[in-house]
């Protein structure tokens, strides 16, 4: 920091000029000069005041007196999220019908977990969620999968086409020979 006060004042050179000599000085240039120092001098200041602020702010968060920063666009603070993964309200739909509710009625975060409509909401939200992962994704269970063997091996008889799919035409085709050599036993087949 010592460093960046030292240059806070420099001495202006100006050329001087004995009575009675024409002033060959090109003030257009000293005047560009001097703004190129002035901006170099505003620079530093600028760095020197913000170390100046990441240093107060660090003393003040070690001493405990740093106040919780209110967010300006309406999120939910860090120890607002840790409070709520706390409670168990982890996912971001859950996370957004609180934030809304306190945003519009004003509450704290425990009222709004305390308000009906959020209960209802949050509920309805878990079942949902429970529904969604007690369906089977695309798996043989599902039925209709797009690359079942059994499938393709119907669209080959009916079409004569083998799929594109390089490793599903390779088990169609296996798969027809086998069907058609009597020498396997029935479960190889």
């Amino acid at each position: 920091m010592d460093e960046e006060v030292q240059d806070v004042e420099e001495t202006l050179e100006l050329p001087e000029v004995e009575e009675g000599e024409e002033d060959t000085t090109d003030w257009k240039a000293k005047a560009q000069e001097l703004s190129n120092k002035a901006i170099a001098q505003r620079e530093k200041t600028k760095a020197f005041k913000a170390k100046l602020a990441e240093k107060d702010a660090a003393i003040a968060a070690l001493a405990g007196n740093k106040k919780p920063e209110s967010s300006k666009t309406g999120d939910l603070s860090e120890t607002q999220l840790d409070y709520l993964d706390l409670k168990g309200v982890t996912d971001s739909d859950d996370i957004d019908v609180v934030q809304k509710v306190m945003q519009r009625t004003g509450q704290t975060v425990r009222q709004a977990l305390a308000d009906d409509y959020v209960v209802q909401k949050l509920a309805a939200n878990k079942a949902k969620r429970d529904v969604q992962d007690a369906t089977p994704s695309n798996t043989k269970r599902a039925g209709g999968q797009v690359g079942d063997v059994a499938s393709a091996i119907a669209k080959f008889k009916e079409t004569g086409n083998l799929p594109d799919d390089r490793t599903l035409a390779d088990a169609v085709v296996d798969a027809i020979a086998k069907s058609g050599n009597d020498r396997l036993p029935p479960w190889q087949r």
